[in-house]
């Protein structure tokens, strides 16, 4: 008979959630910004921007802190405080910095839309979330609603500015930084998440304060992310792999972020990694395929250290190009909106990025395992269930689930005016949440991915 699944071993919630993300009362925009700067890193680069023109803009924590303090005082004159969703419609730069560490600093729920959404898109998000404000620019304000009442920031320099917009930086500039920094519950709300157009009714994630256990958790162990990393997520902040990995990620663990401006070019992409001397980056699938089919021959040249991939399981042939000629392993990853990554391929050669924790599994080094989506992330139990909703034994196909009882970092309550849905996620109660997304776990405890339901939503690079 094939072996039983994995034991639900019990574990302690201390094991994994870190007590400066649970309580009555989180200051996150000290969490994410200002410790950073008492701990003299202030000078240390928040955020690497580079522009279309390939001019590189450094945003320090210390000048972040200072401009995103002022910036919190404008959207308090506007009238947004505490659990309000502010609209952030803007590229990858600077501004969106400053203007999520401003939200967070009233105690807001920041809310990125992404720049491609037609205005309709646009349209649902802000009346389905009952969105407070919008900070965005000329260019992008034209996907505002004509009838919005909302008030609206403009970033200065571009066309179609409007007469009713606050502009960004004068406003900033002028006003005093805020004292205070307000206070979240571990599960209050901080960011709002949506999901993409291909869906028929967009569905609304919340991410909870309490996630961030599990962000640092995967920053450290999944994506092994030290402090000498050069990191690179390609992932637009606009998306959840984005704005869980590329900006809230770097800024808890105090590490510098790089945004590149403009549409994915791969020319683009290999400058990016040889200028800045890139140590870690992630990816889509879709990028490192354009990046196979443009192989420079010039892997020498790279200071990649690890290289991550989540979006969809990697073909063979690509996998051995990235070890050819990249030289790093090509690690895939599995998660998605409503959870974060939970499903991690693991390399760590030196032994330098254990894990610690009193957790049952053990800390050491885990080679990937060449076409599986890994194993299951600490602090998370994941099953496969079969189509009775029976845990499957080792070799049996079903769907991807994670034992919410025993996963102290699994966070997802309820998608936003959508308790239909929200009903499919779980099953047996609440004790299973259901991905959607079929395959079977070998006798290695790795998961090897089978398929995908024409319901799931799975976090994508570009999603």
């Amino acid at each position: 008979p094939a072996p039983p699944p994995p034991p639900a071993l019990m574990v302690r919630p201390s094991a994994f959630l870190r007590a400066e993300y649970r309580g009555e009362s989180i200051a996150l925009a000290t969490l994410l910004c200002d410790r950073h700067v008492r701990a003299a890193d202030g000078a240390r680069a928040a955020l690497l921007h580079e522009s279309v023109a390939g001019q590189t803009t450094e945003l320090s924590f210390a000048r972040l802190a200072r401009d995103s303090a002022r910036f919190a005082t404008v959207l308090a004159g506007m009238g947004v405080g505490a659990g309000d969703r502010v609209a952030v419609l803007l590229p990858k730069g600077p501004e969106l910095l400053i203007t999520a560490l401003a939200i967070w600093r009233l105690g807001g729920v920041y809310m990125p839309l992404f720049t491609t959404y037609t205005a309709s898109a646009v349209a649902y998000r802000l009346a389905d979330s009952d969105a407070r404000a919008i900070v965005t620019n000329g260019f992008l304000r034209r996907k505002v609603p004509r009838d919005n009442t909302r008030p609206v920031v403009t970033v200065e320099g571009d066309e179609a500015f409007g007469p009713d917009a606050v502009p960004f930086w004068s406003s900033l500039h002028e006003a005093a930084p805020l004292a205070e920094v307000a206070r979240y519950r571990e599960g209050d709300a901080f960011a709002l998440i949506y999901t993409s157009e291909s869906e028929p009714t967009p569905l609304g994630v919340s991410l909870p304060v309490k996630a961030l256990s599990g962000i640092e958790q995967y920053m450290r162990i999944g994506l092994d992310l030290r402090d000498d990393d050069i990191y690179w997520n390609m992932a637009d902040p606009g998306w959840a792999y984005g704005a869980y990995y590329g900006l809230v990620g770097p800024l808890l663990l105090g590490r510098t972020t790089i945004f590149c401006d403009g549409p994915y070019d791969v020319r683009q992409g290999y400058r990016m990694l040889t200028k800045f001397g890139v140590t870690n980056l992630t990816a889509a699938p879709s990028q490192i395929r354009a990046w196979h089919g443009a192989d420079p021959g010039v892997s020498h040249q790279f200071a990649l250290r690890i290289l991550s991939v989540v979006g969809e399981p990697l073909p063979p042939d690509l996998i051995a190009w990235a070890n050819r000629t990249v030289k790093v392993p090509l690690l895939d990853q599995y998660g998605q909106r409503e959870t974060g990554i939970f499903i991690v391929n693991r390399y760590d050669p030196d032994g330098i990025g254990r894990y610690e924790s009193d957790a049952p599994e053990d800390g050491d080094a885990v080679q990937p395992a060449s076409g599986s989506l890994g194993r299951p992330m600490p602090g998370f139990r994941v099953v496969i269930l079969d189509p009775d909703g029976r845990e499957a034994p080792v070799g049996g196909a079903g769907e991807i689930a994670i034992d919410v009882d025993h996963s102290p970092l699994f966070w997802f309550e309820s998608y936003a005016n959508n308790p239909e849905r929200t009903a499919q996620r779980f099953r047996h109660g609440r004790r299973y949440y259901l991905t959607g997304d079929r395959a079977f776990l070998d006798a290695d405890g790795n998961i090897h991915y089978r398929g995908r339901a024409s319901d799931a939503i799975q976090m994508q690079q570009g999603e």
